[in-house]
Formats: structure tokens, C-alpha cells, sequence
């Protein structure tokens, strides 16, 4: 069986959501996924999943919560860090930004309803600007990722190859990844991976996978 990355951006609501899964055997790959993913701003106003896997022969070696070890910063903003499942430190506006006025209303409202989660100013203002930024000058978004600290594996021969796909096992309630199959051939679109190989889990072809559920 192959060893391979997999970066993970999801999110996952009652039966619906959406996974944006990137698959290589290349690490640089899976950084710039990753960097281009936080880039988009959907991780702002959702409890995404935000993850980095190494499988090695086939096997789940490394699974990693990324939030930890990300640092994002918006020009006018503080630099940001997150807890684990994105719970975001920062990000408030610097003297003399062009949020520094909202951020002085928001404050005299959070105050009048007594709230102390400042989670809403993440969700709302980035929201927007990350939609505007990221189309006209993604690069304006400093995305930071402590992959040292991450420590993953070397991945070990033999590497899944381009074209080739994976069916990726998970648990019973199709939220805890398991070890991996070789798919030696293409899967039809009439075709159900789970029926194939009869148990949950997500068939995943080498390269960018996008999913609504």
C-alpha cells in the first residue's frame, strides 16, 4: 500500500457540509493546500476541521489539528493564533486602521448585552474582508504555519503516484479517518465506493478533492 499527505478543510452540520481535501505525496503540496484554504476565509464564521494526516503504507501514522500551529495576520489587524477547532486570539484592529471605528461600535454594543465572546467580530468582519482581500489580493493575507513543530514523517516508499486513488476507512459515524485501500482502477460515478469496499469511508483520487454533503 502507498504512503501519502492529506490535508483536510471541512466543515460538517447535522447530515450536510462541505470537504475540501487535498491528497500528494509531496509535503510542499499539502503546505500550499493548507495556505490557500485559511486564504479563502471559510474557517471564519464556521467550526471547521482543519487538519493534516500522514499515511505511511497505507497506515494512519500522524493526524494533527493545524489550528495550534497557525498564525494569520490582515493588514490593519493583530496578528491571530487559534486554540484547537479554530477558536481564533487576536485580530483586533490596530491604532489608526480602517476597523479601528467598528471596532469601537462593537465594543460599546458587546458591552450594553454583556457579552464577553468576541468570536462574533471574527466572524462577521473577516468574513467580509477576507471575501473582498482573498479576490483581489489574496497575498495581502500573511498565512503562518509552525510545520517544524509539527514533526511530520518522512513518507516511505512507495509513494502514492499521480492518478491513483485512495479509499480512506472511517468509523461507523463517518467522522474518524481510518486506514487507507489502494484503488488500482477508476471508480464510475454510478459506482459507491462503500459498497466496493464494504464499510464508510471516502474514495479520494491524488490531487485536490472538493465535496458537498
Amino acid at each position: 500500500m502507498y504512503s501519502f499527505y492529506v490535508f483536510e478543510g471541512s466543515f460538517h452540520q447535522g447530515g450536510g457540509g462541505w470537504e475540501d481535501i487535498e491528497v500528494s505525496n509531496s509535503l510542499s503540496e499539502i503546505k500550499q493546500a493548507a495556505i490557500d484554504y485559511i486564504r479563502l476565509g471559510n474557517w471564519a464564521d464556521s467550526r471547521d476541521d482543519f487538519m493534516v494526516r500522514a499515511y505511511v503504507e497505507g497506515k494512519l501514522a500522524v493526524e494533527e489539528d493545524l489550528y495550534p500551529f497557525l498564525q494569520v495576520t490582515v493588514s490593519g489587524l493583530t496578528t491571530m493564533s487559534f486554540q484547537e477547532k479554530g477558536e481564533p486570539r487576536g485580530g483586533v484592529p490596530e491604532p489608526g486602521s480602517e476597523y479601528e471605528e467598528e471596532w469601537r461600535e462593537y465594543e460599546e454594543e458587546q458591552s450594553e448585552c454583556e457579552l464577553e465572546d468576541r468570536r462574533e467580530w471574527v466572524e462577521y468582519f473577516l468574513v467580509h474582508a477576507f471575501a473582498e482581500t482573498a479576490a483581489e489580493r489574496p497575498d495581502d493575507i500573511e498565512v503562518t504555519i509552525d510545520w517544524a513543530r509539527l514533526a511530520l514523517p518522512e513518507l516511505t516508499q512507495p509513494l502514492l503516484p499521480e492518478g491513483r486513488g485512495v479509499f480512506v476507512r472511517r468509523d461507523e459515524r463517518g467522522k474518524r479517518w481510518k486506514d487507507a485501500v489502494a484503488v488500482e482502477r477508476e471508480i464510475g460515478p454510478d459506482e459507491d465506493p462503500e459498497e466496493l469496499f464494504e464499510g464508510r469511508g471516502r474514495y479520494l483520487t491524488y490531487g485536490y478533492n472538493s465535496m458537498f454533503l
